[in-house]
């Protein structure tokens, strides 16, 4: 059996058991009633699955056990870290994609401009090796194009999409660069000598990816209508997100967080579904371009 064949198995394993309890012939039965997994032969046996669920364990980290009473296997401790949660699904994301081809609009995407992941293999690798790389840079604001000579330090994920953080050569500050707007990459030769930048520690309290601002993170308390405020309970807007409390009027939660521009934007996205509580400064900032908005009308 190939490599790719057992990493599809065990990760048609972890998302079966994530939704329940399951025996092993009920495993076999989900498996029987997926095509691709017909078409890939992952119907295995008893013994297989045993060993199965140790490799798991060692390499996923995620504990599956056996209730003898019920004749089932459940995931008894799951700490599961985020790059291998990501990479399992987007794995079942690539399955998906492969059973809807031949059936027309069962699986419909968002159309959006590439994410520029194509650079992602050749900046990893200039990361690792601490290269120089150039590019041509097109600016969000001005569509302006500059040329740009850095010393990558990481790729980070804010908001659907793909951002390098690097210390440029031209001012020796660290910034960050949307993937998608990079063009005519080139990795150079000469190597950078290493650089000390806590990527999570410096965006730890931001909501996106705009840092190095004035703002020092805050307390800040927003009250949602109950029916949204349910939606950003199960999708929380940061890490920090803390429920407050919950009533049949609103809903209160706080966060730590920088009250950077990224994050009023989307509180002002919310409308009237959401009101800023504290800190008052923010609170009135948001006020100000709600009547800005307004005068527009």
């Amino acid at each position: 059996m190939s490599v790719n064949q057992t990493i599809k198995r065990y990760t048609r394993i972890i998302s079966l058991l994530r939704r329940r309890p399951m025996s092993y012939d009920e495993i076999q039965n989900e498996l029987s009633l997926d095509p691709d997994a017909i078409e890939d032969n992952l119907l295995t046996s008893q013994r297989t699955l045993q060993r199965d669920i140790k490799a798991i364990a060692s390499i996923y980290e995620i504990e599956i056990t056996s209730d003898k009473r019920l004749n089932k296997y459940f995931i008894r401790e799951d700490v599961e870290d985020l790059p291998s949660k990501r990479l399992r699904e987007n794995f079942e994301i690539l399955n998906a994609i492969r059973m809807s081809r031949g059936f027309g609009e069962s699986l419909i995407f968002e159309e959006r401009r590439s994410l520029g992941t194509e650079h992602m293999a050749g900046l990893l690798h200039a990361i690792q090796n601490k290269l120089y790389v150039a590019f041509t840079y097109e600016k969000f604001w001005d569509d302006s194009v500059q040329d740009r000579k850095v010393a990558p330090v990481s790729l980070k994920e804010a908001r659907n999409r793909w951002y390098l953080i690097a210390k440029d050569e031209k001012d020796g500050r660290f910034k960050n660069f949307s993937l998608d707007r990079i063009q005519d990459l080139v990795l150079e030769k000469s190597k950078f000598l290493p650089v000390h930048f806590d990527v999570e520690k410096e965006y730890r309290d931001s909501f996106g990816i705009i840092n190095g601002t004035e703002e020092e993170p805050v307390e800040v308390i927003l009250s949602f209508t109950p029916e949204q405020g349910r939606y950003v309970e199960s999708l929380p807007l940061h890490l920090s997100q803390s429920l407050i409390s919950k009533s049949e009027e609103e809903i209160r939660f706080s966060y730590y967080i920088r009250p950077t521009f990224d994050f009023k934007m989307e509180i002002l996205s919310y409308g009237n579904k959401v009101k800023v509580i504290e800190p008052v400064e923010f609170r009135k900032d948001v006020v100000r371009d709600l009547q800005s908005a307004l005068a527009q009308y």
